[in-house]
């Protein structure tokens, strides 16, 4: 590997390297790329505010959908293993006649 072949992104100052040959390189760019999409739709929004500002409320943002998402996701499950449990008993109920 040489260093030309590392990526590296400015996150609201920060270097940010990304090595191609990382198992989850794909996904780190993905990663990357949606922050800083949020820092710039926040600084298009908010042009005053101050990195630090901005890199809080990014990170506030995106925990709050991630818990939003575990929270649907698990709901799912639920009525998932509910309607399972309804199939298994009609089925149980189909066998007994």
């Amino acid at each position: 590997m040489t260093q030309s072949q590392e990526q590296e992104f400015n996150v609201l100052g920060c270097k940010v390297k990304l090595r191609p040959e990382q198992n989850d390189s794909h996904n780190a760019k993905a990663v990357i790329e949606l922050v800083l999409l949020e820092i710039q739709q926040l600084k298009a929004k908010r042009p005053l505010l101050r990195d630090t500002d901005v890199a809080v409320l990014v990170a506030l943002k995106m925990a709050t959908e991630k818990l939003e998402l575990e929270d649907e996701y698990k709901a799912n499950i639920l009525k998932l293993e509910e309607s399972l449990e309804t199939a298994l008993q009609a089925m149980s109920s189909l066998e007994e006649i």
